[in-house]
This record gives C-alpha cells, sequence and structure tokens, in this order.
C-alpha cells in the first residue's frame, strides 16, 4: 500500500505571554502584539466617553401616573435600572425631552435611586404622592455611570436634585 499522503505543514500557534511577563524578546518575536489583541477583544473602540459628572448628560422631566416606562434592572450586579421602552400609553410617550431607550434612572423626586434593586426603585415612583413625578436619568453606558468615573452622591445633591 502507498504511503499517506504528506499533511500539509499546520501553522503551531504560539503561546500568548502572560502580560506581566513579555520580555524585549518576547516583543521582538511578536507575542506581545497577540497578547494585547487577545487583552481587547470584546472592548467596543467606538464607544465615546459620557461624562457623569457633566450635568448635560442627563434629562429630567416630570411625569404623571401611569407614566408608561418599561424598566428592566442592569446587568453585571451595578443595580440601577434602565428605560426599556416607551409605551403608548402613557405620560411618557408625549414628554419632553423623549425619553430613549437605555436612559439610565439616577433619581425619583429628591431620592437618588443610583444602583438601587428593580423592585425597590419601583417602589420608590410609586410611593411619589406628588401630582407629577421628576425623574432623572442618564445619557449613558453603565460602565461610566457606576464606573470609576462615577459621579459623587454630593455631586447629584449639587447639582441634579
Amino acid at each position: 500500500p502507498p504511503p499517506p499522503p504528506p499533511e500539509e505543514k499546520k501553522k503551531k500557534k504560539k503561546p500568548l505571554v502572560a502580560a506581566d511577563r513579555v520580555t524585549p524578546f518576547d516583543r521582538w518575536l511578536g507575542l506581545d502584539k497577540d497578547l494585547e489583541a487577545e487583552l481587547n477583544d470584546g472592548v467596543d473602540q467606538d464607544v465615546t466617553y459620557v461624562d457623569p459628572s457633566d450635568a448635560s448628560n442627563y434629562v429630567s422631566l416630570s411625569l404623571v401616573k401611569p407614566m408608561g416606562i418599561a424598566f428592566v434592572e442592569n446587568e453585571g450586579g451595578c443595580g440601577g435600572v434602565f428605560v426599556d421602552e416607551v409605551l403608548d400609553s402613557g405620560s411618557a410617550a408625549s414628554a419632553s425631552p423623549v425619553l430613549a431607550r437605555g436612559d439610565q434612572l439616577v433619581a425619583v423626586g429628591s431620592t437618588l435611586v443610583l444602583g438601587w434593586e428593580f423592585d425597590a426603585t419601583l417602589d420608590a415612583i410609586k410611593a411619589s404622592d406628588d401630582s407629577a413625578t421628576k425623574l432623572v436619568l442618564f445619557r449613558g453606558p453603565t460602565s461610566f455611570l457606576y464606573g470609576p468615573t462615577k459621579a459623587s452622591e454630593e455631586w447629584y445633591q449639587e447639582n441634579l436634585l
């Protein structure tokens, strides 16, 4: 029987180097490029920074109940809720400024609800006795609102509430 055909030479993948152990030799071989590419996987490079300490990145509006807003709890353990949908029935449908999907609820009246659990946040909305309930929302990703660049409670009290 004839010998099996020679297989094409398979390109072996070089092992990745730990970020804290990259040497000049690793850089010369290009191993640090693979590490950098792996570390940047899943990072959206197109996201524009939205400063949570800039009041212009927040919207404030007063709505009568029923508001007609479908809130959803944020994922990732940071807590808090965001606008998932503005329903046709309710005062939010004709509100100005217009609510957008992804707006993060920050305050209800003068109560800061940033990072609260879903049920506690809705209880704060239900507990509002005013004829119109004031909502303050952040227009930006949770990574800025809850991350290392988050604004302090004092900043919210002085600037938004």
